[in-house]
């Protein structure tokens, strides 16, 4: 037995009781001793993540073939985009493609 099993989880402060609530009680202790006193911003994981959600889209339409054909509404769920994300990532990705072959034909 440890002092940490005295802990009571609704006597820490709410915010600690989200953390405990997302990564246990361990890892929360564990956080709240490596970061003492240290303020944590955590950035939408909307934002967070979108960039490797992007990079996840384009490589699988670039890999896509006859066998595993590209579908964007499955991209979008399994990235938690929207469909129309996904089609305007692909555009955005073809007019890339089409200035790079202009500028390589000049």
């Amino acid at each position: 037995m440890s002092w940490m099993d005295f802990i009571k989880t609704d006597q820490l402060p709410e915010d600690y009781q989200l953390i405990v609530d997302a990564i246990g009680l361990t890892n929360t202790i564990k956080l709240a001793q490596t970061l003492p006193s240290v303020y944590i911003y955590l950035k939408s994981p909307d934002k967070l993540f979108k960039p490797a959600k992007v990079k996840y889209i384009l490589d699988r339409y670039a890999h896509a073939c006859p066998e595993d054909p590209f579908n964007h509404r499955r991209m979008a769920i399994e990235t938690g985009l929207s469909i129309r994300e996904v089609y305007e990532i692909i555009e955005t990705r073809k007019e890339a493609s089409k200035q790079s072959a202009l500028f390589k034909e000049a």
